[in-house]
């Protein structure tokens, strides 16, 4: 069968988008190392300006430059577009030097291998140059196309977030570049996720002359953990995990103080509030007289829910894969993104247009590169469908 024509102009891109890929994933860009993220958005503001787009960066004190790119399209009444992708990775400095970019061959398979190849470097190349397929051939036919590369995802985007929800207000459609499951697959919802704390007052005491004076706030912060752990499954589309706990400070001491903090996730908002409830519940009553609990709650990422407002970029990423010979399923992922922040705004949101691959946040994070190409074609096939179609539902 004959390649499409955009697919065999994204294969003879490779070349320069692997030269990118490998010159910014050989950049430390840990969320903490701001000097890192900054070269990294450097780098990107010259390949965004060689390809037609105005740049400007909003300046981050704690953490990295957010860049944003933006190209003006030739129809005036038609779509804006917001692009998403993050240029902080989740591993510290000196990860670059102790494993560069690599092409290798696993399976029978081209990967390439390096910190944040997958999560999320080249995420926001496939954005990049799926975009300049369609300026060069002159098919530049939306409003606006506005791309927010941002520093800080890694943590739950604290420093962009403001951001990315004024330019998704200012936007008729917002799309993320996180990680694709395979060619075929994109992601059309997600998990809201936020940590919990939950703390423990005792009195402290002597532990040998008068540990009945004391109330052992690790004892009953033990009681409190195995209540909580519980609720783990017992809401459908929830789980809790208690990741953190700390207390005391001498073994000679009865200790009044203990912590444990912990990950909880939701499907939908009906679930989020539920365990929720479920937490405060168990969190009212302790179990050892003489010892008080406070909970405290922050919500990183609202759920990103499958819905009818985002239910016709689905339709039209399918159309682009169709184009193509893919047929692509939309699936749901447990982990949260900045898709999380856009959808919970009102504003169509359709994420996972990055590459395929595996094992983000671990050293053998890698991306599959035969099929690259066809990940390119199909954001730059979407893009060109919204800007024909109505994306309203």
């Amino acid at each position: 069968m004959q390649k499409h024509p955009v697919l065999e102009r994204a294969e003879r891109l490779m070349d320069p988008y692997l030269a990118d890929l490998k010159a910014i994933v050989n950049i430390d860009s840990g969320t903490y190392n701001k000097a890192g993220v900054d070269d990294v958005g450097i780098y990107l503001q010259e390949r965004f300006l060689s390809f037609g787009f105005s740049t400007t960066f909003d300046h981050q004190q704690n953490y990295g430059n957010n860049l944003v790119a933006t190209h003006k399209g030739s129809a005036t009444k038609g779509p804006r577009i917001l692009l998403v992708g993050h240029m902080d990775t989740v591993f510290p400095d000196g990860e670059a030097q102790r494993r560069p970019f690599a092409i290798s061959e696993r399976n029978g398979m081209r990967i390439a291998t390096g910190p944040g190849v997958l999560d999320m470097k080249s995420g926001v190349l496939i954005g990049l140059y799926g975009l300049h397929l369609l300026i060069e051939a002159q098919q530049a036919h939306y409003q606006s196309v506005t791309f927010l590369c941002n520093s800080d995802e890694e943590i739950g985007s604290p420093g962009s977030r403001q951001l990315i929800r004024e330019l998704a207000y200012q936007s008729d459609a917002v799309i993320v570049l996180e990680a694709g499951r395979t060619k075929t697959t994109v992601v059309s919802s997600r998990r809201g996720c936020g940590k919990f704390r939950l703390e423990v007052r005792g009195v402290s005491a002597h532990a040998g002359v008068a540990p009945q004076d004391g109330r052992n706030a690790i004892l009953e912060l033990s009681y409190q953990v195995q209540a909580l752990q519980a609720l783990n499954g017992t809401i459908p589309g929830t789980s809790v995990s208690v990741g953190i706990i700390g207390g005391g400070e001498r073994t000679n001491v009865v200790p009044d103080f203990a912590y444990c903090e912990m990950d909880v996730r939701a499907s939908d908002e009906a679930g989020l509030h539920a365990i929720e409830a479920a937490i405060r519940k168990v969190a009212s009553k302790t179990v050892l007289d003489g010892t008080s609990i406070t909970l405290s709650t922050d919500i990183h990422f609202r759920p990103f829910e499958r819905s009818p407002q985002n239910q016709p970029l689905v339709e039209m990423v399918q159309e682009a894969g169709r184009e193509l010979g893919l047929k692509i399923e939309d699936v749901g992922s447990g982990g949260a993104s900045d898709a999380n922040s856009t959808s919970s705004l009102g504003i169509p949101t359709i994420d996972g247009l990055g590459a395929g691959g595996g094992l983000a946040h671990n050293p053998g994070e890698y991306v599959e590169l035969d099929y690259l190409p066809e990940r390119i074609a199909l954001l730059s096939g979407l893009i060109r469908i919204m800007s024909s179609k109505s994306i309203s539902s």
